[in-house]
């Protein structure tokens, strides 16, 4: 698996500069400090997921753009040992983004692992318009969706609209995998 600290500080480096935006402006956007902008954009600390998350919605792109840089060929065949991954270091929760022509399209695909009794801490809402659907692959996941909890077991599927915060949460006895996809193409940017 390759870090994220690899490239995730100077992609967030270059989206913030093509949008004009100043780290002090990041910051607000995001309720990221500077400092912690500035050690993340110079790979000196790699950021949760969680304020990943955070950085990503205020650039106004998936977490998955911060990942890679370079837009998928038609046909993209990514291994597993190549896959970038956002590891939480401090819940251990893995985020694996996975770069398809479907990204171009608006649809953003990634595969969460959380290691048991672990969570993505509270995720800020959505854009309006954005669409989520999830499948837990292993494990049991309880996922909050604007203060509704649902648990979900191996098999379950669940959308939702992301408008309000999220949280994934494992609260099983053993670790949790699951796809999430996120439908940004009809959301709109407030």
């Amino acid at each position: 698996m390759m870090s994220p600290a690899d490239s995730i500080g100077p992609c967030i480096r270059q989206r913030r500069k093509d949008l004009g935006l100043t780290l002090e402006r990041l910051a607000t956007d995001s309720g990221v400090s500077v400092t912690m902008l500035s050690e993340v954009e110079r790979s000196v600390k790699n950021p949760t997921v969680k304020l990943a998350w955070q950085i990503a919605r205020a650039l106004d792109c998936s977490l998955t753009d911060l990942l890679d840089e370079e837009a998928p060929a038609t046909m993209t065949v990514l291994k597993a040992a190549d896959r970038r991954v956002l590891v939480d270091p401090e819940t251990g929760v893995e985020r694996h983004g996975v770069v398809t022509e479907l990204l171009q399209r608006g649809l953003e695909v990634a595969t969460y692992r959380l290691p048991r009794g672990s969570s993505t801490g509270a995720m800020a809402p959505n854009h309006p318009g954005v669409l989520e659907h999830v499948v837990v692959l292993a494990g049991n996941l309880t996922l909050e969706v604007g203060g509704d909890a649902v648990n979900l077991r191996k098999g379950d599927h669940v959308t939702y609209e992301a408008q309000s915060v999220v949280e994934y949460r494992n609260d099983g006895a053993r670790a949790c995998d699951f796809l999430l996809l996120s439908d940004r193409s009809r959301g709109r940017t407030p």
